[in-house]
């Protein structure tokens, strides 16, 4: 009797250890293996996206080793963290089409296909037990997996909750045309009392892909008030990235005059000092005039540029603008134009 006493103890103390557990990540350093590895429990696919030197996803290790949250985890999904320093994961990511702007970012998969279904990039208040339990509890339910955000979004799905959600995953896919969507709509239901806060920053860092939004517009014309809340170099580079995405990306090819205007006027309140303005929007702008079957008015805004680039264009730049506006126009004025100042001095 006394042995099965022990024996009784021994199993009620290893339950106890096993319960108290935090999430199992898997010990291999490969994706593919944490793929394997979920196909053959058939369970979802759970990525931590991190960096070792990042101080945010340090924290989340307590979280991380809380039993309710390892309950969860281990239960619905095989578990790995990326490290997205590495290279090859980084093409990993690049293959999956998946835009990391912020660590952690918890991605969750299914396995067969690899189809992301649910996504979240934290910000630093954002860890606790809830917010890391709520992001899984939505990956395990089908109903508020990925294939059904465009779904609700058309039937009026219209809840702060749901909104942020759709618009960071179309950010984190780099789907600009249904971010610009659905953040607009984010904003439509935010208190403007709550914009300048933590949360508004994390939206605008992790979240926004636009500048043509009432949040922005008040984020760069009460600048001050958001260097209180937070580290104005953390402030400056918030702007500088949504300023960048919009310059670089597809959006650069549809703006209007009163974009590019805007554009503009965002810059110069955010303290871009002219020249730098001139040399970010040279090409939004140039780009709409030759659309506009405006030319000789588009060649007047590179001739702008060329003035204001801190030193004299070399062979490769005056190839660059020979190529691009050959490309954009077939105005014999302005190819003329430009053959005549720029061309001649390419690369031959």
């Amino acid at each position: 009797m006394r042995l099965l006493k022990y024996v009784f103890i021994f199993f009620l103390i290893a339950s106890q250890v096993q319960a108290q557990k935090g999430i199992n990540f898997i010990k291999s350093t490969s994706l593919q293996v944490a793929i394997n590895t979920a196909k053959q429990q058939n369970k979802l696919l759970f990525v931590e996206v991190y960096a070792p030197d990042c101080h945010i996803c340090n924290s989340f290790k307590g979280t991380f080793s809380q039993p309710q949250v390892g309950n969860l985890y281990n239960t619905s999904f095989v578990n790995f963290q990326l490290d997205i320093r590495k290279p090859e994961n980084q093409k990993a990511l690049q293959q999956l089409k998946i835009i990391i702007n912020a660590t952690p970012t918890f991605l969750f998969f299914e396995p067969k296909s690899m189809k992301l279904i649910q996504a979240k990039a934290f910000g630093e208040k954002e860890n606790s037990i809830i917010n890391v339990n709520s992001i899984a509890q939505k990956a395990a339910n089908p109903a508020e997996q990925s294939t059904n955000f465009a779904i609700k979004f058309k039937g009026g799905e219209r809840s702060f909750a749901f909104l942020l959600n759709y618009a960071q995953f179309a950010r984190l896919t780099g789907d600009s045309t249904t971010n610009l969507k659905v953040v607009n709509e984010l904003i439509k239901v935010m208190p403007t009392n709550q914009y300048v806060s933590q949360s508004a920053l994390n939206i605008i860092q992790m979240v926004m892909m636009n500048n043509n939004n009432a949040l922005f517009d008040y984020f760069v014309s009460h600048l001050a008030q958001y260097n209180r809340i937070a580290d104005p170099s953390l402030v400056k580079m918030i702007y500088e990235n949504v300023f960048q995405i919009v310059m670089t990306s597809s959006q650069v090819n549809k703006l209007t005059a009163v974009e590019v205007a805007k554009l503009k006027d965002q810059m110069a309140k955010a303290g871009i000092d002219k020249g730098s303005i001139i040399r970010r929007t040279w090409m939004a702008e140039s780009i709409l005039l030759f659309k506009q079957k405006k030319a000789m008015a588009a060649i007047k805004v590179i001739e702008e540029l060329i003035d204001v680039l801190p030193s004299a264009p070399g062979p490769k730049e005056y190839q660059y603008l020979c190529d691009f506006v050959k490309s954009k126009t077939k105005d014999k004025s302005a190819i003329k134009f430009a053959q005549a100042n720029w061309c001649k001095f390419g690369l031959r």
